[in-house]
């Protein structure tokens, strides 16, 4: 963490951006964010670690984007390969996960403000409900139960102690780990007893919708941002069927062009994980490009179409480490 907070204070000072403004280092830049938010990580009722910004990061991030790079579209890289032109010396392209409705309320004002384009990556089977995503279900029980420890049976022997925030945050953080690398359908069945489990039934969302309406979807992509796909319901794609894959994959792309009225062409692995039977299954839908979690630049070769790398927002950076990564990102993912 030292090490990289004094590379953030070297290689991403005003010097060195002039430095690479002269020479850009190579590599298409695609930012990966999921929710901007001004809440208090602390009393935050549901997974903090999907909060990428605040507002003001956000903005400041943003304005450094637009003043230092080429802001493009994935739409727009498929034109420059219609045309037979190279992708833009400058290109990046700012992405969400999820479909969360913050990314109406508080990314879209900033974006449309600095003349920015984006891709939204909807969970199509989430947008317009009032259910939550199974992470954010599993931090809203384990935060709010009254419980002193539970047992996950299928996970270890030992108890997950609920007796103080950090023991609740390790708990959190150990179910949602094991929870990603077991088959989608024990994941289903677990969380399906979480109520039972923790004692707390999952929250009325009526009033405050957490996820976009197909309204916000629709004003958002007629001013000009693009969307693409996240599955329909967010399952890890390397722990499914071979016909839940069909289903997550093919389902969603025809929703979401239902709605917007307009191709589809990216798609991006839910928590980025993918082998070749889900990058077969995303090219088959007829997808030209998919975006991973692998946290560097991409390049312009056939075999990243479907894995392109993405470079993590996270809500802790300083606006300094930002730029460093934005920048240098080879050097700053050593």
């Amino acid at each position: 963490m030292v090490k990289r907070q004094l590379a953030a204070s070297v290689l991403g000072n005003e010097i060195a951006r002039r430095v690479w403004w002269r020479n850009p280092r190579p590599g298409l830049r695609i930012l990966a964010y999921h929710r901007v938010l001004d809440d208090d990580e602390s009393s935050f009722p549901f997974d903090e670690e999907v909060i990428s910004a605040t507002t003001d990061g956000f903005f400041r991030q943003m304005k450094f984007a637009r003043d230092n790079f080429e802001v493009i579209s994935f739409r727009d890289l498929k034109i420059c390969e219609q045309q037979g032109h190279p992708w833009p010396k400058r290109a990046l392209i700012i992405t969400f996960d999820d479909g969360y409705r913050d990314n109406y309320t508080n990314a879209f004002p900033i974006l449309r403000e600095l003349g920015l384009t984006a891709t939204i990556f909807l969970t199509a089977g989430h947008i317009g409900s009032r259910e939550l995503f199974w992470w954010d279900l599993v931090a809203y029980c384990i935060k709010h139960s009254t419980h002193a420890s539970i047992k996950v049976l299928q996970l270890a022997p030992q108890t997950l102690w609920l007796t103080s925030e950090d023991a609740r945050n390790s708990a959190i953080r150990r179910i949602l780990g094991w929870l990603k690398v077991i088959s989608e359908n024990r994941k289903r069945a677990f969380v399906s007893q979480l109520a039972e489990l923790t004692g707390v039934s999952p929250p009325n969302r009526e009033t405050e919708p957490m996820h976009l309406s197909w309204t916000e979807v629709s004003e958002m992509a007629n001013a000009g941002l693009e969307f693409g796909s996240h599955t329909l319901t967010h399952p890890i794609l390397t722990n499914v069927s071979e016909d839940q894959l069909t289903v997550e994959v093919a389902q969603a792309k025809t929703i979401i062009e239902k709605r917007l009225k307009r191709q589809i062409i990216a798609f991006s692995y839910p928590v980025g994980r993918f082998d070749a039977r889900v990058q077969a299954a995303v090219s088959n839908q007829g997808f030209q490009f998919a975006v991973s979690y692998q946290n560097h630049a991409a390049y312009e070769t056939s075999s990243q179409r479907f894995a392109l790398p993405r470079i993590h927002v996270e809500r802790n950076q300083s606006l300094g480490e930002f730029r460093s990564i934005l920048l240098f990102p080879a050097l700053m993912s050593r």
